[in-house]
């Protein structure tokens, strides 16, 4: 029987539901069923105390539709957000087949929006369906003194590999990572940039740096989840102003902002502008 007749049969259905979990190269597979679930070279686990999900919802506001998987809260891949969120997108595609078929249909793609434990034993993770991520704005450049690029992306063209460099962090406070490689260079050259360590599989987090005074940087929301001795990946920011971008990086062609620009609105009433 196909996977349509046996959803619409009264007697022959035995519905299973697959949850694929995805970091990059990362992957965490569950069945909704007592038993593993092989299905295209993937084993997907049956859990101790099972995995369920609210229902996929179409109101139309996908913004709302959450869909809302229950687990025990050891899961795995909800660990990652013991700390806070990954820096990385974990994706999660939603099968539906039944039990002894081949058949299987995709019926939800998204991604993880929250982790949050309701309870000692269980955890609840929300996510929103990949319809969520494009109603967000498209167009974001402006008419601005600072450039409207992020460093390093595909309009900045900066290749930030060559301004990386190694360091382990030697000392950590709450707030702070210290090494004294750090005070080499200007204070202010890492203010705005990002510090990253390995999580496996070649995946990085990433945590990106407040302030740069000697040897410290200070990090935006700490330095929990930062391994104690890592060796860290530090790469240096930028202030988005014409200076900075050709004194600091030589990329003055590919700025993005009006450097010219008077500092005056001309909507402040003033009609000589």
């Amino acid at each position: 029987m196909s996977f349509d007749q046996r959803e619409s049969s009264l007697a022959a259905g035995q519905p299973i539901r697959l949850y694929d979990f995805s970091r990059g190269v990362l992957r965490w597979a569950y069945a909704s069923c007592d038993r593993n679930i092989t299905w295209s070279n993937q084993e997907y686990r049956s859990l101790r105390g099972g995995i369920e999900d609210n229902g996929i919802i179409q109101s139309g506001d996908p913004n709302t539709d959450k869909l809302i998987l229950t687990a025990a809260a050891d899961l795995e891949v909800a660990q990652l957000y013991r700390e806070g969120s990954p820096s990385d997108e974990v994706r999660l595609v939603v099968r539906d087949m039944h039990y002894g078929d081949s058949d299987v249909v995709i019926s939800w793609v998204g991604s993880i929006k929250s982790v949050d434990w309701p309870a000692l034993d269980r955890c609840k993770i929300s996510c929103l369906s990949i319809e969520a991520s494009m109603e967000r704005p498209g167009l974001v450049d402006t008419y601005s003194l600072t450039c409207g690029a992020v460093l390093g992306d595909w309009r900045c063209k900066v290749n930030l590999e060559l301004y990386r460099i190694n360091a382990a962090a030697q000392t950590m406070s709450g707030t702070t990572i210290t090494n004294g490689v750090f005070a080499t260079y200007p204070d202010g050259w890492f203010t705005g940039g990002f510090v990253a360590w390995p999580v496996g599989s070649g995946n990085f987090d990433r945590r990106h740096i407040v302030s740069h005074q000697g040897s410290a940087l200070n990090m935006l929301s700490g330095t929990s989840g930062i391994p104690a001795g890592v060796q860290l990946r530090v790469y240096p920011g930028c202030d988005f102003l014409i200076d900075t971008c050709h004194n600091k990086y030589g990329n003055e062609p590919n700025f993005r902002g009006e450097n010219k620009l008077q500092g005056e609105s001309p909507f402040d009433g003033n009609q000589v502008w």
